[in-house]
């Protein structure tokens, strides 16, 4: 039994250890004051296939510049209903 414990325990610590998950997108229309939308990729964390969406962002994150047809890497949490970006960056 312990054998087959401690290898379970160390997945479990490694997920609960690791960064967020940045997910790579680009931003599709003018970001407004507190929503951006990105086309991105999957987000494995939550299991969302990739698409086109509108996502609420975080009041510490700055927009002023970010354009449409930036490509960008973000972090992102479920906030109720929708998801909310947490750390916005360019991405080369």
């Amino acid at each position: 039994m312990q054998r087959l414990l401690l290898p379970l325990v160390l997945v479990c610590a490694s997920s609960a250890w690791a960064g967020p998950e940045w997910v790579r997108g680009k931003i599709v229309e003018p970001p407004l004051e507190r929503q951006v939308t990105i086309e991105h990729e999957a987000i494995k964390s939550i299991h969302m296939g990739a698409m086109t969406m509108p996502f609420l962002v975080d009041e510490k994150v700055p927009l002023k510049t970010f354009k449409a047809g930036d490509r960008v890497k973000f972090t992102v949490q479920v906030d109720g209903d929708r998801l909310k970006i947490t750390a916005l960056k360019h991405a080369k």
